[in-house]
Order: C-alpha cells, then sequence, then structure tokens
C-alpha cells in the first residue's frame, strides 16, 4: 500500500510539474502589428504583420496582417506600428578597440597604427582584452548589430590565452561573433608547426564553449597581403585554410602609401592558395581594374568600412565597380579607435554619401541597397546567409524593433530608416528572440 500511495502520489507530481511548463513549450516570442523590413529578395516591400519565435530562437511564423486567433507566447509586443528589421552585421570589427576613441586624431592610417599597435595595444594584457573586446561586443549590440567578425589583437602572446579571453568576451556580452584568429608571424622562432599547434588548440577549445549558437567559428585575420609580410607566410596561412576549413579576411588595400607594394603581393596569394571563394578583402580601396576583375572570377568578397576610412583619409572603396565585377560587398564598423562609433545607422550614411558625392549623382546607390549590404550582404560575405541578415521562417530571431516617432511622417521607408533613423531611434534589440538590454 505505501507503494502504491508514494508512486500516485509522484505521478501526480508529475501532472502538475507538466501543466506548470506548459506555457514554456509554446512559442517565446509574438510581435504583433509591426511594420516588418525582411531584407529578404523577395520581399522588397515592407509590410504589416507579426512575427512568431519559437522557444529554439528561430523564426516560426511570418506574415501580414493579424496573427492567428487564440495563439499564446510566453512574450506578446504589441508593436503598434513600430518597425521590425533584421540585426546589423558588422563584417569588419575590432572590438577590443573600445577603449580607443579619438586616438592619433589627425594621422592616416600608418601613424595611427604607430601608436594605437606599436605604443598602446602591448601594454594590454589578456584580462584587459577580455573587458574591452566585451564592452566594445556590448556597444555594438546596444546599437543594433547583433553579429560581428571580430578581429583580435595577439602582440607577443603564444599561449593562446588573449584570443581565448576576447572569443569569450564577445560571447559573453550577448552576441553572435566570428573569431578573426591571428597566425602571428612567421620567423626563425615562431614556425610554421608552432603556428599550426596553436590554431588546432584554439580551435579545439573553441569548439567546446557551450554558446555553439552564438559562436559562428573562426576564420583567419590575415596578414600575408601585407607588404612587410614575413617569407612563407602566406603558405602557412594558405596550408591551415586547407587544413582546418578557415576562412580568411585579410587588411587589403587600405594603405595609400603601400598599395603599389600590396598590389604586386597579390601572385603569392594565389600561389599560396589564399585567394577563392573563401578570402574576404577588408578595406580593398586601392585597386586596378585587373585585379578587381581576378578577384570577382576567383570568387573574392569585401568588406567596406566607410566610416574608418574616411577618417583615416585612406580613401574611398569604389563598391559600384567591384558590385558591377559580381563581387560581393558587405559592411563593418571596424574599430572604435578608427571609426569612434560602433554605429550601423551611421556608417551607412557616410557610405551612402560618398557615394554620392563622388559619382555627383544621387540616383548612384540607393537607401535599400545600403542597409541590405549591412545586414543580409554581410551575411552572405561571411557565409552564414542560411542562419542570418534576414526576417526569414528558419531563420535566427536576430532583430530590431525601431520607433519611427522621430522621422514621421514619411514617405519612402528604406530612405526615412537610412535617412534619418538612429541608434537613438532603437527600442529593443534580440537575439534568438530574446530581449537584450540596452
Amino acid at each position: 500500500m505505501y507503494i502504491k500511495s508514494a508512486l500516485l502520489a509522484f505521478c501526480l507530481l508529475i501532472v502538475i510539474a507538466c501543466q506548470h511548463e506548459s506555457p514554456q513549450a509554446g512559442p517565446r516570442l509574438l510581435i504583433e502589428n509591426a511594420y516588418i523590413f525582411t531584407m529578404e529578395p523577395d520581399q522588397p516591400r515592407p509590410f504589416m504583420g507579426y512575427l512568431l519565435v519559437d522557444q529554439a530562437g528561430a523564426i516560426s511564423g511570418l506574415a501580414a496582417g493579424k496573427a492567428p486567433p487564440g495563439l499564446v507566447a510566453q512574450r506578446r509586443i504589441d508593436a503598434r506600428g513600430q518597425w521590425v528589421m533584421p540585426g546589423f552585421v558588422s563584417a569588419h570589427s575590432h572590438l577590443w578597440q573600445s577603449g580607443f576613441y579619438g586616438i592619433a586624431a589627425n594621422e592616416n592610417l600608418e601613424g595611427w597604427l604607430a601608436r594605437l599597435y606599436g605604443v598602446e595595444a602591448p601594454k594590454l594584457d589578456a584580462a584587459q582584452l577580455y573587458q574591452l573586446t566585451r564592452r566594445g561586443a556590448s556597444q555594438s549590440l546596444r546599437n543594433g548589430i547583433t553579429t560581428m567578425f571580430n578581429f583580435t589583437y595577439t602582440g607577443a602572446d603564444r599561449s593562446g590565452e588573449v584570443d581565448r579571453q576576447q572569443l569569450r568576451g564577445a560571447l559573453d556580452a550577448g552576441g553572435r561573433v566570428i573569431h578573426g584568429f591571428n597566425v602571428r608571424t612567421i620567423s626563425e622562432s615562431w614556425t610554421p608547426a608552432m603556428a599550426r599547434e596553436r590554431t588546432a588548440a584554439f580551435l579545439m577549445w573553441a569548439d567546446a564553449q557551450s554558446e555553439s549558437g552564438r559562436y559562428l567559428g573562426t576564420m583567419l585575420a590575415g596578414g600575408a597581403g601585407f607588404v612587410d609580410a614575413a617569407v612563407g607566410q602566406a603558405q602557412v596561412e594558405g596550408d591551415l585554410m586547407h587544413e582546418f576549413s578557415l576562412g580568411n579576411q585579410q587588411h587589403y588595400l587600405e594603405s595609400v602609401a603601400d598599395s603599389a607594394g600590396e598590389r604586386a603581393r597579390y601572385p603569392v596569394l594565389e600561389q599560396a592558395g589564399i585567394i577563392g571563394p573563401r578570402l574576404i578583402f577588408g578595406h580593398f580601396i586601392h585597386s586596378t581594374p585587373e585585379l578587381t576583375a581576378a578577384a570577382a572570377k576567383a570568387g573574392v568578397a569585401m568588406v567596406w568600412n566607410p566610416m574608418s576610412n574616411g577618417r583615416l583619409g585612406s580613401g574611398m572603396a569604389d563598391v559600384l565597380a567591384y558590385r558591377a565585377a559580381g563581387i560581393k560587398v558587405g559592411m563593418g564598423v571596424d574599430g572604435e579607435a578608427s571609426a569612434d562609433r560602433a554605429d550601423p545607422f551611421e556608417n551607412m550614411r557616410m557610405g551612402l554619401y560618398q557615394v554620392r558625392a563622388v559619382h555627383q549623382r544621387a540616383a548612384a546607390m540607393q537607401a535599400y541597397e545600403v542597409m541590405r549590404m549591412h545586414t543580409l550582404g554581410s551575411a552572405e560575405v561571411l557565409g552564414v546567409e542560411d542562419k542570418l541578415g534576414s526576417l526569414k521562417l528558419g531563420k535566427r530571431a536576430d532583430m530590431l524593433l525601431v520607433d519611427p516617432g522621430s522621422f514621421t511622417p514619411w514617405q519612402e521607408p528604406y530612405a526615412a530608416l537610412v535617412f534619418a533613423g538612429g541608434v537613438k531611434d532603437i527600442r529593443e534589440v534580440f537575439v534568438d528572440g530574446l530581449s537584450l538590454a540596452r
């Protein structure tokens, strides 16, 4: 009798527990009465509708009109006409630079590098890099950037600790990150075998982190294209790309002074097996028609960083020519040391207005195009467009809720958002349908 009673009591507890937890089994989030910008190619016009997020953080419902009656979600938001758009993707960020606003304010790239990397960065230890990276990632998230390619600073470290701390800092902020891993300069004291061992150890550690959905993988933060690259640097990077199936983002043709030498290194990158669809050129300002055509044919992508290019006097990437050639173009906010604000709205405006001014034609680039480059276009460059960059059934629910009150009345929605919108208009930032504190 005692055993039967105990069993009945246990079963009753299970039933009560299941009843108590049943609301958790429903959708995570419902946003209704929202003006939705999906950024999907087949949905160019925003629409009034609803968006549903499941328990796993994926978009499970998205349509015009009213949500189905009787739908119950853990959180329900009546947007009352506010705008929903995908979270921005920064395909080129230096999150650790969040402590260096305004540094070398009147220097071009070379003087800026000497001050930041020659004087300030070597003073930082792993714990400080963690804090700066977390701060930079948090600021990016507050400003609507939900996914970041993060170029890390390695310095003299051989242990991998500075890389581990910078990845942890970015993940602990709550966003998604692709880690830009430095191979370090190849020399007699830092051999290809040492570089391989350090790379393999980091990749194994990173894959074991619990945030498997927000850690989007590692790419090389390549240095083989620099004019002062060490002998054998390109081959080491090419070998690591092949062995570990890694992408590679190179700062390339950013410098005015070094552009001729870097263009001359293009065949070296080809011979090492770096040139191809897994290569991204960051900045890519001082190209030639011949080099542009070669990069397009090889499937190379590029990231446009208009704020930092303007601030450092580096020039303007000819993104119209690159896109016409078939090169995928994304956008990045770079770092606070060179762009001073991790602000995608300002970045879009800066780039759009530069293009229009240089070509002396307002129609040279439209607001929709630059907004696409900073969302789905950047996701395509990073190879994560199947998960991110637009609002679509099955994709991750990374999105912004924007209040258009400051630019009402409006006529053309994309133009209003790009020309007049700003981080001040963001009401909530969501990753996986979960709201992040701003």
